[in-house]
């Protein structure tokens, strides 16, 4: 006698859809992928993530070519697992609304986290999916050289390249799951700045912010004067409901000081002061890279401060990285 197949609840023939819609589609067999949809004009499948963008399919006859190419061009994520956490379901007749984390692990070791909904419809006794959302959480393919931190201030990310510099790094550590200041004075600093970027995490609070000063937010932190007489800093800025802690890099000082010559008007000597200053020269450092006497210098700053209106290396820092 044949043992019949045990009766799935609609419960369990609803996520049978959802994993076999993701196997299919990380295996590219785009005829087993389609049959888990429902194929008519109200079928949407909306993609976003924060570096990418938004994608919006509208109606199957959009989505099926479209889709058609990824899977022929290979397009597809390479996956070596997926898991589903935190699944909320409601069913409603024929209508099923499920939502639900994503961890994907991709075959260059590489793990993503996503928020997901489905809709589906139950069409002869049959669950398809009649819309898709994704939102791909902040990854960390171009987070290299930052450390991110969530909102009760604790290291959430840092590469291995990153807590390398941090071990020998001159006024910054991790220390006990925390970014801290290696300095009282300038932690104190340092961790009130953590306390205000956390208070952007959320959209809404990050959209008003940039409606009030025409730009994302992004926190310049001028922790103190070095031992050297250098000056300490670092940035802030928030994104994926996470802080991420920049220390400077020369392209970033670089893109900045271009923006802040033309804005202040700087001639080509205080711009090559500005940016010794910036990249953390002392002004006798300054004056031995750039084959002047620190009294020229001294000269070439106060000008400097009178354009940008401020009285101090600090304050010069914090102006010079806030633009843009």
């Amino acid at each position: 006698m044949n043992k019949q197949s045990p009766i799935l609840s609609d419960e369990e023939q609803i996520m049978q859809v959802i994993c076999r819609e993701t196997q299919t589609f990380a295996a590219g067999d785009f005829t087993a992928w389609a049959e888990c949809w429902v194929q008519d004009h109200r079928t949407r499948e909306v993609c976003f993530s924060s570096s990418l963008g938004v994608t919006i399919l509208e109606g199957w006859d959009q989505i099926a070519p479209y889709m058609q190419g990824v899977f022929a061009k290979g397009a597809m994520c390479e996956l070596s697992d997926f898991v589903r956490e935190n699944v909320g379901m409601t069913i409603s007749e024929n209508i099923a609304f499920v939502n639900f984390d994503g961890k994907s692990v991709q075959l260059d070791g590489r793990v993503e986290h996503t928020f997901e909904t489905r809709f589906l419809e139950q069409h002869d006794g049959e669950w398809r999916i009649l819309y898709s959302s994704f939102v791909l959480r902040g990854h960390q393919r171009d987070d290299d050289s930052r450390i991110a931190l969530n909102a009760s201030g604790k290291v959430v990310f840092a590469s291995e390249r990153m807590r390398e510099i941090l071990n020998e790094h001159e006024w910054l550590q991790i220390s006990a799951g925390r970014l801290r200041a290696r300095h009282r004075d300038w932690d104190r600093i340092l961790q009130t700045a953590i306390q205000c970027a956390a208070e952007q995490h959320k959209y809404f609070q990050q959209y008003r912010y940039a409606a009030q000063h025409g730009r994302s937010f992004r926190l310049p932190v001028v922790l103190g004067e070095t031992d050297s007489g250098s000056v300490a800093f670092c940035t802030l800025s928030v994104r994926d409901e996470l802080t991420f802690v920049s220390l400077p890099s020369e392209q970033d000082l670089a893109d900045r000081l271009h923006i802040a010559r033309a804005i202040y008007g700087l001639s080509d000597g205080q711009t090559a002061l500005a940016q010794r200053i910036v990249g953390g020269d002392s002004l006798p450092d300054a004056a031995h890279a750039l084959g002047v006497s620190v009294n020229t210098l001294r000269t070439q700053l106060t000008r400097i401060y009178d354009k940008t209106g401020v009285n101090s290396q600090a304050a010069l820092v914090r102006a010079l990285l806030s633009v843009g």
